[in-house]
């Protein structure tokens, strides 16, 4: 396996948090390059030859590095690639190039990111000291949204992040109005604070706030198990079946303590903060979809989740969910660039202009039911210039998947920067997408 490329000098061992994303298995929720590329980079630095990620891709097969080994077709779904040796080379080239371009330091992580992490580990164990805080229906929001700050945090290795509502109301398994909700509550409370707000498509910039301005040392350290725990818990607030009415976040947290050990009803209840007769309301939704026995055992397999889903016809509600707020995002960026770079972007010259009210009375307003995935849950909306423009979107989407967030992303990219939006014109009070 003569002739690829690597780095010179001595071969160095990964760090926990890559030899975690190697051994976790990618899901039809992972972005498998994203992952696999930030594995490839991390070996690249670690001075690994390619001889190594052959092993390590074709032989022991590490799930993370799953997108040499098959890629996804239009169903979404992931088939083996014919042409996987040649794959590795042509990405592994790729990342020993970008790691070429960058200096790793064998000093250990950088202070931007030792700051991040640990903040985190203070956030988490603050929110472990206080258990009841986290009690009831709304507690139970209030933690999620800090866990998905806090995981962004610690990926983007800083301790101020940019973070959309919607983005947000992804990474936690909500709704985007209850992530906005709850974000008034815990700012008030001190949590986390805006350092920046929206400007035109970009998101607002938010932070943790560590008491004391975070001058105060907790001594917290944050861990490959805080990680690992951190990742777990918002994975499972993503599932499909906590989309069903008869369970929801409250449903999830009675699960959760049912699957630390076995409680009364009444122990439940003085958990959670809620009352015993939610908690039987909860017990006997997830009895009836196969996840808990009546004598309090648990199912905790992904692939039970799953089969609860289907079950209770929710199965895919997140990836719609992701839909639907992906096009939200891209009509907004759809139309601000409409207004910014009329005459000079790759996204227009791809959409052409804006729908303007006249063409969304031509739209049906199914398709811009569709669009929203508002058919089953009421009547069709009625068509505003909006509706037509996600319904146009949704075609762009269907029609080129593998091209069409990233052309969006362009398009963002191009458009002015937050620091410019922000000056005192008409543009100041534009909500992100």
């Amino acid at each position: 396996m003569q002739g690829h490329p690597y780095l010179a000098g001595p071969k160095r061992p990964l760090n926990p948090q890559i030899r975690a994303l190697a051994r976790a298995p990618i899901t039809d929720r992972t972005d498998a390059s994203a992952v696999g590329w930030s594995i490839l980079l991390a070996c690249a630095h670690a001075r690994m030859q390619y001889r190594d990620l052959h092993e390590a891709a074709l032989t022991d097969r590490w799930p993370g590095l799953e997108f040499v080994r098959t890629h996804r077709t239009n169903a979404g779904e992931r088939t083996p690639r014919l042409d996987a040796t040649a794959e590795l080379a042509r990405q592994w080239a790729k990342a020993v190039t970008a790691a070429s371009y960058t200096q790793s330091s064998t000093a250990g992580p950088s202070p931007a990111r030792r700051a991040a992490e640990t903040t985190v580990a203070d956030l988490l164990t603050r929110m472990d000291s206080q258990p009841h805080r986290w009690s009831g229906k709304t507690g139970a929001q209030d933690r999620l949204v800090l866990l998905a700050l806090a995981a962004r945090t610690v990926a983007a290795a800083t301790a101020e992040v940019h973070l959309s509502e919607r983005d947000w109301a992804l990474a936690a398994g909500l709704t985007r109005d209850t992530v906005a909700d709850r974000l008034k509550a815990l700012v008030q409370q001190g949590w986390v604070a805006r350092v920046q707000r929206a400007a035109g498509p970009w998101a607002a910039v938010w932070q943790i706030v560590r008491p004391g301005g975070g001058e105060r040392r907790s001594g917290a350290v944050f861990t490959p198990e805080m990680q690992s725990k951190l990742d777990a818990e918002l994975e499972c607030a993503r599932e499909d079946i906590w989309h069903a009415r008869p369970l929801g976040v409250l449903g999830m947290r009675v699960w959760t303590q049912l699957a630390s050990g076995r409680l009364s009803v009444r122990e439940l209840a003085a958990r959670l903060g809620i009352c015993p007769a939610t908690v039987r309301s909860k017990l006997r939704a997830l009895r009836s979809l196969g996840l808990c026995t009546a004598d309090g055992r648990v199912y905790r397999s992904r692939s039970r989740l799953a089969r609860a889903a289907v079950a209770a016809g929710v199965d895919g509600a997140h990836a719609d969910r992701v839909r639907l707020y992906r096009l939200h995002s891209a009509v907004f960026v759809w139309w601000f660039t409409t207004r910014h770079q009329p005459q000079r972007s790759d996204a227009l010259a791809e959409w052409g202009e804006f729908p303007d009210p006249a063409e969304a009375e031509q739209t049906h307003p199914t398709d811009i039911a569709l669009a929203y995935g508002a058919t089953s849950t009421g009547p069709p909306v009625s068509a505003t210039t909006w509706g037509a423009a996600m319904a146009a979107q949704d075609l762009h989407r269907e029609a080129d998947p593998d091209s069409w967030w990233e052309l969006v992303a362009a398009a963002r990219a191009a458009l002015p920067a937050p620091d410019m939006l922000l000056a005192p014109h008409q543009w100041a009070r534009t909500t992100a997408a």
